[in-house]
């Protein structure tokens, strides 16, 4: 039993939730943990990174096998960065990137979780100052990497059919 499986049964250890948002291509991320602490995080791909704590909240996508995996998550905009960030993306007319990370606050060496998404629309409360995210797996997809394409000049029956 791996050791987030282990504090799912048992209920026993502190999970810490992550959010990292970025243009696709750009450099910048943001960075977001839930709670009332910063917290100082590797990523998967040896990053050492610092989250910077505010409430959030989110709801993790169903565990089937249909195309409809979508996340939603609340984030507090009080001071309106979240806000600022996504719709200056949006404007740009670039694909926003959000990585959701899961760790034990056991071991915040390694994510025990990870969820790469693109943000599929956006909600902003004015009254309780919550952005309200909505991210999808959609680009999954729809990709081809590391598949061969079937083309008549790779294979030449096509054209007959």
């Amino acid at each position: 039993m791996s050791l987030i499986e282990e504090c799912y049964a048992s209920g026993r250890g502190e999970l810490v939730d992550t959010v990292e948002g970025r243009e696709l291509g750009s450099e910048v991320s943001h960075l977001y943990c839930a709670g009332y602490e910063d917290r100082t995080c590797t990523t998967e791909d040896g990053r050492t990174l610092t989250f910077t704590a505010m409430a959030m909240d989110y709801a993790l996508p169903a565990n089937d096998n249909s195309g409809f995996q979508n996340i939603v998550m609340g984030l507090d905009n009080v001071t309106g960065e979240v806000q600022e960030v996504i719709e200056a993306s949006k404007e740009g007319g670039k694909r926003f990137i959000i990585t959701v990370r899961r760790y034990l606050a056991e071991d915040l060496s390694f994510p025990q979780e990870r969820y790469r998404m693109t943000l599929l629309s956006r909600e902003y409360d004015t009254d309780t100052d919550i952005a309200q995210l909505t991210a999808g797996f959609f680009d999954l997809l729809n990709t081809n990497g590391l598949r061969t394409v079937l083309t008549t000049s790779l294979a030449p029956g096509l054209k007959y059919i």
